[in-house]
């Protein structure tokens, strides 16, 4: 259907000519295609509508084709001979080395991004993807299993029925990231980038806030600051005097933060984080960052040559992971050169 509309806008009655089948069935063709966007719809008034592709739809039909030249070498290439080789035995083990990997399919991104979309909305059985996306059975099945692999497709067993997929959530965002980054690169690459930033400053803190509330040794200064405080609560009465040089006790025999609270227990502990800012970070850090930084800078150049200069999804995400951690990597070490030593 999309090969009919290339470069042309035809009625509904024309394209059913055209394919050879009803205008019922040509209905039920287009009503996905324009949902998706790849198919636009013209009013005409009185006249019956229009259909024209849209870029989303030409870009479709493109790959579409590329895939089917590929398919068609490969076929070629793998025709038989004039001679039959002798049949191979299938290989019923396959012998690793011990803690070795064993070798990873490469994938068909076209493939597996051709079955996604056909997945977005209904469910499907192997044999109706199979039919919907021209490509050979076990070219299919090996898609599904990376699919399934990747946790982007799920796969739902049938009673007496062949087995059906579907998308899970991960599929949708898969599906929704590669849409949108063919609308507006820019926004897509901010989101990625604003995501990974946040995980990263998320995941950065928390150990350090957990040392520091738990097992920080107390400084002199720290525990003075405490002397203070227990002082401070036997002046409004919180405290007699019998209490208050037990609590001493205890504060001199504390050693880290941990301790601190039998001293203050039942009254309010005091803030030591102000009173135990450090020194302002040396000036080599910021030499360190610097280079750092340039050799970042390198990658991110990569990461935006591989985003603006290549169609493969594979391609487009490895990108963005490239500038993201080139983005992250500056923000983690400038963060470190700025920070105080304690």
């Amino acid at each position: 259907m999309l090969a009919h509309l290339e470069g042309a806008e035809l009625v509904q009655a024309e394209l059913a000519r055209r394919a050879g089948v009803s205008e019922t069935a040509v209905q039920l063709v287009l009503d996905p295609l324009v949902a998706r966007g790849l198919v636009r719809r013209q009013p005409q008034g009185a006249e019956p509508a229009t259909f024209r592709l849209t870029m989303t739809g030409v870009k479709r039909l493109k790959g579409h084709r590329e895939y089917s030249e590929a398919r068609a070498g490969r076929e070629w290439r793998k025709a038989p001979s004039e001679e039959p080789e002798a049949p191979q035995e299938p290989r019923l083990v396959t012998w690793t080395w011990a803690g070795e990997t064993p070798p990873q399919q490469q994938g068909n991104p076209a493939l597996e991004q051709a079955l996604v979309e056909q997945l977005e909305h209904v469910a499907l059985s192997r044999a109706e993807l199979v039919r919907r996306t021209s490509a050979p059975d076990h070219d299919v099945q090996a898609a599904l299993d990376k699919l399934i692999q990747e946790t982007f497709v799920e796969r739902y067993p049938q009673d007496n029925l062949p087995a059906e997929y579907g998308l899970t959530e991960g599929g949708i965002g898969r599906l929704k990231l590669v849409r949108e980054f063919a609308e507006s690169p820019m926004s897509a690459l901010g989101e990625v980038l604003g995501a990974a930033a946040t995980q990263a400053v998320q995941g950065r803190r928390r150990p350090a806030a957990k040392v520091r509330s738990s097992r920080q040794r107390l400084s002199d200064d720290e525990r003075a600051a405490c002397s203070t405080a227990l002082a401070e609560q036997f002046g409004f009465g919180r405290i007699d005097i019998a209490e208050l040089h037990r609590r001493t006790d205890l504060l001199l025999a504390a050693t880290t933060r941990n301790d601190l609270g039998a001293v203050f227990e039942g009254l309010p502990q005091p803030v030591l984080d102000q009173a135990s800012a450090g020194q302002p970070a040396p000036g080599w850090r910021s030499g360190a960052a610097g280079c750092t930084s340039i050799v970042s800078v390198f990658f991110g150049l990569m990461g935006l040559a591989l985003i603006s200069g290549h169609d493969d999804v594979d391609d487009v995400v490895f990108g963005l992971i490239l500038v993201g951690g080139a983005v992250v990597w500056n923000y983690l070490v400038w963060s470190w050169a700025r920070r105080r030593v304690n």
